[in-house]
């Protein structure tokens, strides 16, 4: 039997010699970059508690915010007080000696004649940096709201989903990349604190709704609910027709990959191969869409 055998060098070896400095390549540092969307809605930030001033009105999400403040003396129900949509003022801070021997922050809100208190569980110190305004509990910082509405009101964007609300929270037909005028801005509810009422040219109202996160890696954060900026003009050689059918969210045979991923946007999952004449690709989307192309180019599609 063969037996492999290998030889060391002798030398010491540090590690250093072969370390090579890794650069980024063009592409690789425009991603990481921040979009023109999210360095564009970056004054609509929260605060840290340290400078919060008194009376800021933050927005009870649902009648279950109740639950976050101390319960002696209040209601089991949380129904019973009716808190949702009313307007929770900021009065200041009290410490409370945990068991740890340690001062909690606790935070005093009021709403009308009653005096809520939530436990932060944090070091005063501790949380007078690290509790931010966006950050309490199933409220919505009013302040956030302003911030948003100054930014955005009467402001022409170009959707970037299309996820259309009516005033209900129903979905209705709705595009893609296509121009609206922002005409009103506000709060919106637990899972989504904000929300945003539009038209479009042909004067179709509908609302978005979103999160105060400014990161394109949140799907429902601005930069990932709109641009600023006409994304047609990116695509110059896309032809109006095909245009029309992206904005619907729509393909046909005959589009190129890109343009079915403008209309579709990213498969799940991605089969490619080759025959002996051209290159194959089956694009599976989690909705049961599936898309082959050959070269390239759509030839088949199954919805």
């Amino acid at each position: 039997m063969a037996i492999l055998s290998l030889t060391l060098p002798t030398s010491c070896f540090t590690g250093v010699e072969s370390t090579k400095k890794i650069s980024l390549s063009r592409d690789d540092r425009k991603t990481i970059q921040p979009s023109e969307e999210e360095i564009f809605f970056r004054p609509v930030a929260a605060d840290p508690l340290a400078k919060w001033e008194t009376k800021r009105p933050f927005i009870a999400a649902d009648n279950r915010t109740l639950l976050i403040f101390d319960q002696q003396g209040l209601p089991i129900d949380p129904d019973v007080v009716n808190l949702g949509g009313k307007t929770l003022l900021y009065e200041g801070l009290e410490s409370r000696i945990a068991p740890d021997g340690t001062n909690d922050a606790v935070i005093v809100f009021s709403c009308g004649d009653m005096t809520l208190r939530h436990n932060t569980g944090k070091d005063i110190a501790v949380a007078m940096e690290s509790v931010t305004s966006d950050a309490i509990p199933m409220m919505i910082d009013l302040k956030m709201i302003d911030s948003a509405r100054n930014l955005l009101l009467g402001k022409t964007l170009w959707t970037r989903s299309p996820l259309w609300y009516d005033a209900n929270g129903e979905r209705i037909p709705g595009k893609k990349y296509v121009p609206v005028t922002v005409i009103a801005v506000e709060p919106g509810s637990l899972v989504f604190p904000i929300k945003v009422k539009f038209k479009d040219d042909n004067g179709n109202e509908a609302w978005a709704f979103m999160n105060f996160g400014n990161s394109g890696k949140e799907s429902r954060s601005f930069a990932n609910v709109f641009y600023i900026t006409d994304l047609r003009r990116k695509f110059p050689a896309i032809e109006d027709d095909v245009w029309s059918l992206i904005c619907s969210g729509k393909v046909r045979v005959g589009m190129t990959k890109e343009e079915c991923k403008l209309s579709l946007g990213n498969p799940q999952e991605v089969n490619s191969g080759h025959d002996y004449s051209q290159t194959l690709d089956l694009w599976h989307y989690a909705d049961g869409t599936v898309l082959w192309f050959e070269d390239g180019i759509l030839t088949k599609l199954r919805r």
